[in-house]
Parts: structure tokens; sequence; C-alpha cells
């Protein structure tokens, strides 16, 4: 089979999955084949194949359907590795599709040969080829598996020397173990403080598990993936859970602690510390969660069963009333220049209610708890791989599902993905990037210890962020106060649009302590 005949198989397959538009960066030869035989499918160019990958796997979280990126052989591959890697810890449906050297040349051509499934099999559910046998099958199979459950990466070679794999299909969920949930429901009777947190497997049910939790007067928290699930506007919501300080007032008043599908690849990596007696629903045995008692299956009448054992008896306010505690000692701090608290309180003034996008570094401390998220999947960031880098493409694939989208970054992660910026401007797209820039990887220099080098192993040289915006065809202006941030977002509309703000990274040091102890 040619490539051309290969290419029209293959998109035939991506179409009976349901993919609605391709990602990538082509290297000419087969991948263009294969982008040139999906013209109903759109295809977004992009900088860097890791930044396709995650613009790919946002635009899937947010559609429901498999986000799928193009790339060439070689480093095209090799380049991808980090977008794949936060797909299969993220859980962002994902299908990577790759040129290579093609099986009937391996033997005379060296020129960028790589194993390429040996490379990626470790940061992919699976790795296979989409070859001359069942090519519309292999592909329709291997974007189900991308979605899951568990979503994640997959990669495929494309070979048309070689017949093709057929990836496995995704397990199915687990029925409900009314063994467990009975020994879960003898654990709850009774509990007067139940606290329930929310991770990223709630999501799926979050229209359910609003209707159960908001008027309860139960506290709930929510891993930064699960942000929204139950709105901030809700009493109930009591900010973020990472296992760390933030929320341990709360906890340590619980008698009673309901984790509604957890991932282990969510919390920090700390120990469990919770006294309190601990279900998880929708969750297997956990080695992180130590002494849980796990229940399988689906969570919601679970967690139903679980409520009705249990004699609430919090004040109706309880989780707000922490939240405004968590908010209020987050704020404090040393006085100086902008504050990184008063930039997301001021960014939200003029944004409303848009999808907030946040790239991992010290800024998230300030951002998380302040933003008042209320939709599910109305927050991405990359949790499970914490990847500087993600909040910028994440937000070009968010955008081109139609929404309106906030994205926070650092300056260091910016820079790794700084030529998006012409990316968003191409395609015109409502994106607002606020840039926290202090010249600093602040989130690193606070853990920076004694031997651990100097200022040099953590700080750039300043750098003009809204002049390189504007050079990259992207309209911007730098603040240095919370006010001018306000007026300058609300005049410059929903972008294209950047906001160098000069942040003060006095505060960081403060956030941290307050935030992971």
């Amino acid at each position: 089979m040619g490539s051309r005949r290969l290419a029209e198989s293959a998109t035939a397959g991506l179409r009976r999955a349901g993919v609605r538009r391709l990602f990538g960066l082509p290297g000419g030869g087969p991948n263009l084949d294969l982008i040139g035989a999906a013209p109903d499918l759109p295809f977004t160019l992009a900088h860097g194949e890791t930044a396709a990958c995650v613009m790919a796997g946002a635009f899937g979280l947010l559609t429901g359907t498999p986000g799928v990126a193009v790339v060439t052989r070689g480093p095209g591959v090799t380049s991808a590795a980090n977008g794949l890697a936060q797909a299969t810890l993220d859980r962002a449906p994902l299908l990577l599709v790759s040129d290579c050297v093609t099986a009937d040349q391996r033997h005379r051509v060296a020129h960028q040969r790589l194993d390429q499934r040996a490379f990626t099999a470790p940061v992919t559910r699976f790795s296979g080829v989409v070859g001359h046998t069942g090519a519309a099958d292999t592909v329709a199979a291997a974007a189900a598996l991308a979605l899951g459950p568990p979503a994640g990466a997959v990669h495929l070679d494309y070979d048309p020397s070689q017949p093709g794999d057929r990836p496995p299909t995704p397990p199915r969920a687990e029925p409900s173990d009314q063994g467990a949930l009975a020994a879960a429901c003898a654990t709850a009777r009774g509990s007067r403080r139940p606290v329930v947190v929310l991770g990223l497997g709630a999501v799926a049910h979050a229209a359910a598990l609003q209707a159960g939790l908001v008027g309860t007067g139960i506290p709930v928290l929510t891993t930064y993936q699960a942000t929204g699930t139950v709105p901030a506007t809700a009493t109930e919501w009591a900010g973020p859970f990472t296992n760390a300080a933030l929320e341990r007032p709360l906890l340590e008043q619980a008698d009673l602690v309901i984790g509604v599908g957890l991932d282990d690849v969510e919390p920090i990596p700390a120990a469990w510390s919770t006294a309190a007696p601990t279900v998880l629903l929708d969750a297997a045995p956990s080695p992180y969660f130590d002494g849980a008692t796990a229940v399988p299956g689906p969570p919601v009448e679970a967690l139903r069963a679980l409520l009705a054992a249990c004699a609430p008896a919090w004040p109706s306010d309880a989780g707000r009333r922490h939240l405004e505690s968590v908010r209020t000692r987050l704020a404090d701090g040393p006085d100086g220049g902008l504050h990184p608290v008063d930039l997301v309180r001021a960014v939200h003034a003029a944004a409303g209610d848009a999808l907030l996008t946040v790239d991992a570094g010290a800024h998230m401390l300030a951002a998380l708890p302040f933003w008042p998220v209320t939709r599910p999947r109305g927050l991405l960031i990359s949790n499970g791989l914490a990847t500087m880098g993600y909040a910028l493409p994440a937000a070009i694939g968010a955008a081109l599902t139609g929404a309106r989208v906030v994205c926070l970054t650092g300056d260091g992660g910016l820079g790794m993905v700084l030529a998006e910026l012409e990316t968003v401007a191409r395609l015109a797209l409502p994106v607002t990037v606020v840039v926290f820039n202090d010249a600093t990887l602040s989130l690193i220099a606070i853990k920076q210890g004694a031997g651990q080098g100097d200022a040099t192993a953590v700080r750039y040289a300043p750098v003009d962020l809204a002049a390189a915006a504007a050079a990259l065809g992207v309209p911007s202006a730098a603040v240095d106060t919370a006010a001018d941030a306000t007026r300058v977002l609300r005049a410059a509309g929903p972008g294209p649009f950047l906001l160098d703000a000069r942040v003060d990274p006095a505060s960081y040091r403060h956030l941290m302590a307050v935030s992971r102890g």
C-alpha cells in the first residue's frame, strides 16, 4: 500500500473515532499525505511538537474527542516526548501519528533512524504501527484507547511497508462492589464532620455530584484538575486539595474523608497524614492513601449511600469559612511591588468567567485558591507531570473549541513556548496571556538550599516580554500595579493580548509556606 492510500484509510479511522481537528509540525513526506487526506479536519500548525501535543490534548479534553498530533520522524518524535508524558500523567486524550524510517528501508537508512516505538512506550498507553493492513481499524482503536478510561497518550508509527498493530481495547469500568460499599458505610455511620475530596475521576460525574453535594453544608475540596466540579460559587467549596498545609486545618477537624475519583498522580509526593478514616470511591486500593477503604465502581450512588450513613453537623458555611481563611493567610506577606495575589484578582475582575489555563511555577500558588472556577474543565493545568510550558499551548487548544481563555504563566514557562504567541496571533484567538514576570524560576529559588548553587542557577536577565509579544504579532502592555492590570485588560478585550506583569517575587516564599508548609 502506498503512502497516500494509507493516509486515506487512516483518516477514515480518525473520522470514525470522532476526531475534529489535527495539530502538529510536519516534516515533509508521509505526514503531509495524512494532512492532505483530511481536508475536512482543520490542521493547526504549531512551532514545536510538545506544544502541538498539548494543544491536541487540551482540545480533546474539552470536546470529549481524541486529540490528534502529526509529526515527522526522528526529532519530531523525540521533541514530542514531554507532550506524550503530559497527556498520559494528566489523563488527556492524545493520539500521536509519526513518520518513521520504514521497515523495508531500515537495513540501509540510518538517517533519523530510531526505535520510536521503544522510545515512546514508557510515556504512552500503547505504541504501535498503522500499516498496510486494517489501517482504519487500527487508528479508530488507537483513538478509543486514548479516550480511555483512563485517558492518555497513544503513539502510532506510520509505515506503509508493514502490517498494522491493533491497540488493545480500554478496560471496562468495574461494577459496584457491594461488600466494600457496605464496609465503607459502616465506617461512615454517624460521622458528624465528613469532608469530601473530588479528584479528576469525579469530573465525568460533575452534574450528579453537584446535585448531591451543593446544599448539604459538607465541605468539598477539589484537586487542581477537578476544580469547578463543584462550582466556586457554592458555599461547600473549600478550595484546593494537594495533601499539603493549605487544607490541613479543615482535614484536622474531619472525622471522615471521602475521596471521589482521586488519582494517586494528583497529590504532591508527601505522606498521607490525615488521621480521620478515609474512603475512596471509584478507586482501587492505594498505597498513597495508606489505610483507606477503597470502593471500586460508579461513585455517585456510593457517595449517596455514604452521606446517608453520616449525620453531618457542620455549620452550613464551614467550607466557605475555610476558604476565606486560606485566602486571608495567602494574601498576607511582605509589602512591596505587585503582589501575585493582587494580580490574579485584578485579572479576574477584568476577564470574568473565562476558561483558565495555568502553568507550573510559583504563580499557581496565588492563582488556584483565588480564581473562582464555576464549571468542570474551567481550569486546565498540568498536575500529574507538572510541566512548565503547558499553559500557552493548552490555551490555544482550548480557544479552538470556541472558549475565551486567560492563560497565566511565568516568564520561565513562557520562554519555553514563546513562539506559540505567533500561533495565537495567526489564528486571531481569544487568548489573554498574563505573564508573572520576575526574571526568576521563583518556585525553584524558594527550594534552593545551601550548596545548591547561587542566583545564577535560578535567575535570568530581565526581558521585555511585552516587546517580544508585539514582535510576534500579539498586542501587549507592561504593568507593575494591579490597578493598571485591570485597566489595561478591560481596554484590550478578549485577545489576542499579552500582559507583561512585573511582579514582586518577595511574597512567593510566604505563599509557599502557607500552601505547602
